[in-house]
């Protein structure tokens, strides 16, 4: 559980990675579709109607396009295992055009955090008027090592995930397409139990399969996830053997994890067995034909 009131509902956020031994870096464009447009004093009207926005939502959308208000960000440091670290503005006063990066180590540095493994949530003082409020634009995570420079990008949305209170999320399926074993690969996923609230406060523990093909697979718990922590594990840990099982079909397969009661982000990460280089990506939500392997 996080400190109550460390971002507002209507605050579009997302959480990403920081890796500790990487200079992570985050950086935002400000694109074209956040200014106002005619069909964006239609749109908070037309959820409203559509029952799928509150009034007060609608009428904050209202407010931005009238004030025409521009966007702030601001970063939120918590440990792997859910305990909050830190927090700093990143930047205010963006509009159309107008761009930010910065070091997070050196926000670390400042704040007196020593580098490790932990998440950053990214949080907006507003977005769009679309239905999720999503931000005008992704924000780009980079991890640079000694060797390598990796990266991926992801938006920011105002979105129900796994609420501390009322009903539970009905659950989350991620399909990890990419598993090769036996060359200089070492494959791993990392899960992040978030939340749209700071007070929930729910511990989850995943189960992950890794297919060979549809019908032939092995079976492990993927570990406890504390509430806003995040587990990464690699296929060779998590499957002792799966080196000998995927050996019929050349060391490729893939590998389908699932949550029961709330949702979950997945990155999918590659490292080199020597440690000297990594890549990541988003792990895809699975085809519906997959989730009924389960």
């Amino acid at each position: 559980m996080l400190p109550k009131g460390l971002w507002q509902q209507h605050e579009p956020r997302a959480v990403v990675p920081l890796f500790g031994d990487a200079e992570n870096f985050v950086d935002f464009a400000v694109q074209p579709s956040f200014a106002a447009r005619p069909r964006n004093f239609i749109e908070p009207l037309y959820h409203l109607y559509q029952k799928k926005k509150r009034f007060g939502s609608a009428a904050r959308d209202y407010a931005n396009l009238v004030l025409r208000r521009p966007i702030a960000f601001r970063a939120i440091m918590v440990t792997r295992d859910g305990r909050y670290l830190a927090q700093w503005p990143l930047a205010q006063g963006l509009r159309v055009g107008d761009f930010f990066s910065v070091n997070v180590n050196e926000l670390m540095a400042k704040s007196g955090v020593e580098p490790c493994d932990a998440l950053l949530v990214l949080v907006a003082s507003r977005g769009r008027t679309d239905l999720w409020n999503s931000s005008p634009g992704s924000a780009n995570v980079r991890y640079v090592g000694q060797h390598y420079v990796a990266g991926y990008r992801t938006g920011l949305f105002v979105r129900t995930l796994n609420p501390a209170q009322g009903s539970r999320h009905f659950g989350f399926t991620g399909l990890n397409p990419q598993i090769r074993l036996g060359g200089r690969e070492v494959p791993g996923v990392l899960l992040i139990n978030h939340s749209s609230d700071p007070e929930y406060d729910r511990t989850v523990s995943p189960v992950s399969r890794l297919h060979r093909n549809r019908n032939e697979f092995l079976e492990a718990p993927f570990g406890s996830i504390p509430p806003h922590g995040a587990l990464e594990r690699s296929v060779a840990d998590l499957f002792p053997g799966a080196a000998e099982f995927l050996a019929p079909t050349g060391g490729h397969g893939y590998l389908v994890t699932r949550n029961k009661g709330a949702s979950l982000a997945s990155l999918h990460l590659i490292r080199s067995r020597d440690g000297r280089s990594m890549a990541l990506d988003h792990s895809r939500p699975a085809h519906t034909n997959v989730v009924a392997y389960f």
